[in-house]
């Protein structure tokens, strides 16, 4: 593992949790969208950590999903690793499964992250070979 790259939340509302978190904290966020994940994510960073907060754009997304069943709240932990194809392969032979079968691109890296871990998913994020 080489750090924390940023911690995942879903939340119901992105633009009421960035104006407090803004406000608390003397930040301002970056707000994007994605189409193809069906997500809005707003993005600051405090001590080094981004913490990133998804709200649905879609009744059927990941996130829609996971408030219904969990409310809001931390979704997932990204680490930045040396080596995906490893971080993944250690992960399987603990007996979890990836979530995707290809690692797909986002921000310059790979990524791919352990489903059914708990408290909360993991993200893998490496570079490609």
């Amino acid at each position: 593992m080489k750090k924390i790259h940023h911690l995942g939340f879903v939340v119901n509302d992105l633009d009421e949790t960035l104006k407090v978190w803004e406000k608390l904290f003397g930040v301002k966020a970056t707000i994007k969208e994605n189409p193809d994940l069906r997500v809005r994510l707003g993005a600051i960073e405090l001590c080094g950590i981004r913490f990133v907060f998804n709200e649905s754009t879609h009744p059927e997304s990941r996130w829609a999903r996971y408030l219904k069943e969990n409310g809001q709240g931390l979704e997932h932990i990204a680490f930045e690793v040396e080596d995906i194809e490893e971080a993944s392969q250690a992960a399987v032979e603990a007996g979890l499964a990836m979530r995707f079968e290809v690692h797909k691109p986002i921000h310059g890296l790979l990524t791919n992250f352990v489903e059914d871990l708990q408290p909360t998913d993991v993200e893998f994020m490496g570079p490609e070979k």
